[in-house]
């Protein structure tokens, strides 16, 4: 029986005085039962002839605290999966974490090669940011990684999943090929050079680098995924800073990658 036949026998037998909040009840117990579960019975049964022995006040009001409880524990549940989102979002930027992308990234790639297609992985890197932070301070340097993860939020697409990789080094998945990804890495650039945050009367900014790397067509799985598009970065910088390389220019970017391990924390304070 429909919940909404259900109330219109309802509110003949019950009396007038409490088949007024017949449909409001009724409507909540549909919302519960969209929920998938089993309360909408309890309280329909309640409120009908299931329960006998108790009169029709005590009836409405056990489904009134029945339909609370359930509220309650919904509350509960958000309140948890608010806690869960915070623990995967890093606070300064607004992106995901490191660990929360790294999974989404394994995720992907097994998708991709499952299913087919590509994806892309986009390392950008904020130029000379250890002389921003001497020059301006920690604080400066922080409200410029904030403007910068919000104009990331801003200019990727939905499906794309963008994350802080770990200090001035944050990473987007593009749901698509390299082409598509080095488009959006452009777009960032430009934004990012153009990008100005106050500072004591003053304006100051920098510039971004970044590296495109895309599966399957330059890397075998995740990790070597995220090693191409490093490498393509670490490119990026060695050749003057605020542009974009493909991964898919295999000679450069592999003679990167041999040079990178002992050059990785030079670049990281540049």
């Amino acid at each position: 029986m429909g919940l909404g036949l259900i109330g219109l026998l309802l509110a003949q037998i019950l009396p007038a005085d409490v088949a007024v909040a017949v449909p409001a009840l009724v409507a909540g117990c549909a919302i519960l039962a969209a929920a998938g579960g089993g309360l909408p019975g309890l309280v329909v049964g309640v409120l009908g002839a299931g329960v006998a022995p108790l009169d029709t006040p005590v009836r409405v009001a056990i489904a009134v605290g029945a339909v609370a409880a359930f509220e309650r524990a919904q509350r509960h549940r958000q309140s948890a999966e608010r806690v869960s989102e915070a623990a995967y979002t890093d606070r300064l930027t607004g992106l995901y974490t490191y660990a929360y992308f790294t999974e989404a990234m394994r995720a992907e790639t097994s998708r991709v090669r499952r299913y087919g297609g590509h994806c892309s992985l986009v390392v950008f890197d904020l130029d000379r940011f250890k002389g921003f932070n001497d020059r301006y301070g920690h604080a400066a340097g922080n409200a410029l990684l904030a403007r910068v993860g919000h104009e990331l939020l801003r200019l990727k697409r939905d499906s794309d999943i963008a994350a802080r990789f770990g200090g001035e080094e944050l990473v987007v998945l593009v749901h698509g090929n390299a082409e598509q990804a080095r488009r959006f890495a452009e777009r960032v650039r430009e934004h990012v050079e153009a990008l100005r945050v106050p500072i004591d009367g003053e304006r100051a900014g920098t510039t971004i680098s970044a590296g495109v790397a895309c599966f399957p067509t330059d890397a075998r799985d995740a990790r070597d995924l995220f090693a191409m598009a490093d490498a393509a970065l670490y490119r990026a910088k060695r050749l003057g800073r605020n542009m974009v390389v493909l991964a898919s220019d295999r000679a450069a970017v592999r003679t990167a990658a041999a040079a990178e391990a002992g050059e990785r924390q030079v670049r990281r304070s540049a």
